[in-house]
């Protein structure tokens, strides 16, 4: 059946009334496969052997039922359930269509089980019991996701544009009035934003209360909704105001939560009481918690890891160590022109540490913080030990992330560790857009989709030249999704900064995409260039990596996907026909699983060996010199013009 069960993908979810039963997502052969964890007696079970993948399952509270979402390449699929001892599986709930995932949440009280699936152009939410048919309560158009269903069932809970006029929505299960919204306002004015992360749990018979996240005055605040009563908060300045984003989640009896902050690529956890408004930071080590839950007996488990280190896990122990010591995340410099300062041109911080498990042996790992009017570019920056053949700088590789509201973190990366190891330098850069660095800097562009990105990107590369770490003619772009996207356009809109793109399942086509993409990814594209297509075309159209592709000299690595959602092929398609029409030189190499990297893993880890050896081929060779790169000719260093390649899903 398999070859093991491997490790873990997210922490484990336990059953909200039986600790001793958890549900996890682990590797299988590869593969991101359903676990069921009896805690009792230690023993694992593979649920799923889905053949590409499943990741995204829950547990019914009472522990009898195990959930998973079963979707196709292309995204479509439905809630399946199997039981806890093992068996065969059917739909979760009867009556409900095949769709998009858009969001579950379990009664603990009841058992009941609201579903949000997309249909099309719509949002739908239904209610049953586990195993039997379920009732549709509300529809409506566009993209919202179910977030919290009250304890008795007393209140369905969706979420959509958190800054929109209906960020959060309250819905009687028994009617499908709508009972209160909550507009994106409600966070501050016209700038704005609220998520709601859930009802509290413990609530019998009192109103139901909602934890929320509150953006207002550029700064993060957690705060409540109570039915009958609205939000509830503590005012400005508080220990529940935070500089930089955050995500909860209910904690125990009475109103406490744990929260995540994510700062300057790491993070911290914190309990935090909502009636006294005060916080206290729970002791786990310098780096990045990826991923936490709750059990019912209190205990956190976390998912974390540092640069360089494989992640593992962590249980914390909040109430017997509260308010234990744990350094703060690191800041950007205050006064950039100290000597000491990481943000002084052609300064950069450097930690070092020993070789951790799982990173390279010898390599360099320090942090960037590059000078801007704006503000201050973070960067992670790993290298080989030593310097490169006839003691120059080694070739240099951005890792350019995607989203764009994510951001890279001290975390371990394999790719990072394979492109060390094949002897590059990588550098991962929270460019404007990302988060982990406050609303400012996450949204302040102007509009500017790409273009303020790729000045940061440009930005990172100068500063690094100049330190002496990475040298002209010898560095290039790689990203996944919407980091394949920057990668595309850097080649189009900065011709002579780029020496090789390597791009997987980019945005080549933003006005083609937006069309062919789903109601969640067009409402992100609205926020992004503040409208659509056909309402600010000169946005999109600056913005798109098409509009540049006759100024493209390349070499160019493209991996995509068939039947991917969310970047779609036609689109591809097109930029690759505007590049064989100029001849410029470029590999093609189409993957099965759709946008998920892990639903292909065979497929994507040969595209990856390819794009190492394509970058090799390309960065190895002597930097070109400024003669050849203004006399107009496209890749005469680099022997491969086009070839296209199909790997079998």
């Amino acid at each position: 059946m398999s070859g093991g069960i491997g490790t873990a993908v997210h922490v484990p979810f336990f059953a909200a009334r039986d600790g001793r039963r958890a549900v996890e997502t682990r590797y299988v052969d590869g593969l991101p496969q359903i676990v069921a964890w009896d805690l009792t007696t230690g023993l694992r079970r593979q649920v799923t052997t889905a053949p590409l993948g499943a990741e995204t399952a829950v547990i019914e509270p009472d522990g009898h039922g195990l959930w998973w979402f079963d979707a196709a390449p292309g995204g479509q699929g439905r809630w399946l359930r199997g039981p806890f001892e093992g068996g065969h599986p059917r739909p979760a709930l009867d009556g409900v269509p095949a769709g998009r995932m858009h969001g579950l949440a379990f009664d603990p009280r009841s058992g009941l089980a609201g579903v949000g699936v997309g249909v099309a152009d719509s949002s739908r939410y239904y209610l049953g019991r586990p195993g039997e048919r379920a009732r549709l309560v509300a529809e409506e158009p566009g993209y919202a996701a179910v977030v919290g269903l009250a304890p008795g069932g007393q209140l369905l809970a969706t979420a959509g544009d958190p800054a929109g006029p209906a960020a959060v929505r309250l819905w009687s299960p028994a009617s499908g009035v709508l009972v209160d919204a909550i507009p994106g306002t409600a966070g501050d004015g016209d700038g704005g934003a609220v998520w709601a992360l859930g009802f509290r749990p413990d609530l019998t018979t009192a109103r139901p209360e909602l934890l929320l996240v509150l953006e207002r005055a550029g700064r993060y605040t957690l705060a409540f909704w109570r039915q009958g009563e609205g939000i509830r908060t503590h005012g400005p300045g508080s220990a529940l105001d935070f500089d930089t984003e955050i995500t909860a989640c209910w904690y125990g009896p009475g109103r406490t939560a744990l929260v995540q902050q994510d700062r300057a690529g790491r993070s911290r956890l914190l309990r935090a009481d909502l009636d006294r408004g005060t916080t206290a930071v729970l002791p786990t080590p310098e780096g990045t918690i990826i991923d936490f839950s709750c059990a019912p007996d209190r205990t956190v488990h976390c998912l974390w890891s540092r640069d360089g280190e494989l992640p593992r896990p962590l249980v914390c122990h909040p109430e017997r160590r509260e308010g234990a010591e744990h350094p703060q995340p690191p800041q950007p410099p205050e006064s950039p022109e100290s000597p000491e300062s990481p943000g002084r041109p052609g300064r950069s911080a450097t930690v070092s540490r020993g070789t951790a498990p799982g990173g390279t042996a010898g390599s360099r790992r320090r942090e960037l913080w590059t000078r801007r009017p704006y503000g201050q570019i973070h960067s992670f920056v790993a290298s080989p030990p030593g310097r490169g053949a006839g003691h120059r700088p080694w070739p240099t590789v951005f890792l350019v992330h995607g989203g764009p509201h994510t951001h890279d973190r001290d975390a371990y990366d394999a790719r990072t560790e394979a492109l060390v190891q094949a002897g590059f330098t990588v550098v991962r850069t929270n460019y404007r857009g990302s988060t982990g660095y406050g609303p400012r800097w996450r949204d302040d562009f102007g509009h500017r989709v790409g273009l303020a990105q790729l000045e940061d990107l440009a930005a990172v590369r100068g500063h690094l030249i100049g330190a002496g770490v990475s040298e002209p003619g010898r560095t290039g772009l790689c990203g996944y999704s919407w980091g394949g996207y920057l990668t595309l356009l850097a080649m189009g809109l900065q011709p002579r900064l780029w020496d090789v793109g390597l791009a997987v399942a980019p945005v080549a086509d933003y006005t083609a995409a937006y069309r062919a993409a789903t109601p969640a990814l067009r409402e992100v594209d609205d926020r992004l260039f503040g409208g659509t297509p056909e309402q600010v075309p000169h946005r999109y159209r600056a913005a798109c990596p098409m509009t540049y592709a006759g100024r493209v000299r390349g070499p160019l690595f493209l991996a995509a996907s068939a039947d991917d959602e969310k970047c779609p092929p036609e689109q591809i398609e097109r930029y690759l026909a505007a590049l064989r029409r100029r001849s410029v030189p470029h590999r093609v190499r189409w993957l099965g699983g759709g946008h998920d990297v892990g639903r292909d893993p065979a497929g994507h880890a040969a595209a990856w060996a390819a794009m190492v050896r394509y970058a090799d081929d390309t960065l190895r060779a002597s930097p070109r010199t400024a003669g050849r790169r203004n006399s107009g000719r496209t890749g005469s260093h680099h022997p491969v013009h086009h070839t296209e390649e199909r790997s079998d899903p």
